[in-house]
């Protein structure tokens, strides 16, 4: 019989040893679990704001791990809840080890959550507006007034100059135009569905490049039309603000038919695309 001094201990290690794997268990349980109490129609995610830091990781990470931003920022939700502002950096072994368990354990709510921020972010090929020092700041939900008081649901890119049917307008994405014409609002506008299921919106035109058709394909980088201030009355109305581009994204959930984002760290994340 083995004496009591060494019997001891190893019982007290062995109950440390199974409360340290049962905390580490309920902790990888509760991170694949968050994916189905994650609400994609809060105001947290529609912010849709990752932060400088780990934007420009973002990019380092695709290349070194083969996942979409979307899939990245989705694996990363359960740890940094909407806001992505750790400043921590992920391994490529990481990323694969988490993914792996959220597969194994919440595969339609990891694939839910995935879905969301891919329709935002996993299209996005270039960015909307070639002219230098055109200029943009985050506006999301500030107050707009035409049309009923209401937030602002985009981004507006203002040209360096306020001309007319002079600066180009550039698809961010491929994909198929859904909507086109007159919008009270908007004025002249497209609206183009990215293979990833985001609506991307375009508003304000001056004109179009071409005679667009609904079901017309579209691909990133093609020049829609120009930047104008049409918009705010009836088919035509001009003047009404200076010349800039509206930009909004929208995308389809289980409980949204459509629900809009802010394109404001899309457009610097496509920012990085062009200064590469």
């Amino acid at each position: 019989m083995k004496p009591k001094f060494v019997i001891l201990p190893l019982f007290l290690f062995t109950l440390a040893f199974l409360g340290v794997r049962q905390s580490a268990d309920l902790y990888r349980q509760s991170a694949a679990t968050y994916f189905n109490q994650a609400n994609l129609g809060s105001d947290d995610f529609r912010r849709m704001q990752p932060g400088t830091y780990v934007m420009e990781q973002l990019r380092t990470d695709a290349e070194q791990t083969g996942l979409s931003p979307g899939e990245l920022l989705a694996i990363r939700l359960p740890f940094e809840h909407f806001c992505f502002g750790s400043g921590r950096a992920w391994t490529a072994a990481r990323y694969e080890a988490w993914r792996m368990l959220f597969f194994q354990k919440n595969q339609s709510g990891y694939e839910r959550v995935c879905q969301a921020y891919a329709a935002v972010w996993d299209d996005v090929r270039c960015f909307p507006v070639s002219a230098p020092g055109a200029c943009y700041e985050n506006s999301w939900m500030f107050e707009r007034t035409y049309g009923g008081q209401r937030g602002h649901e985009g981004t507006d890119l203002m040209p360096p100059e306020n001309i007319a049917g002079y600066y180009p307008v550039m698809s961010m994405t491929d994909g198929v135009v859904e909507k086109i014409g007159w919008l009270p609002k908007g004025g002249w506008r497209i609206g183009i569905r990215s293979p990833s299921g985001g609506y991307f919106y375009y508003a304000h035109f001056d004109s179009y490049s071409r005679s667009y058709g609904v079901g017309d394909r579209i691909s990133a980088g093609e020049v829609l039309g120009t930047m104008g201030d049409t918009g705010y009355g009836e088919e035509g109305t001009r003047g009404k603000f200076a010349v800039h581009l509206h930009l909004g994204i929208y995308i389809h959930t289980e409980e949204y038919e459509e629900l809009s984002v802010n394109p404001y760290w899309v457009l610097r994340w496509a920012e990085q695309m062009r200064e590469r």
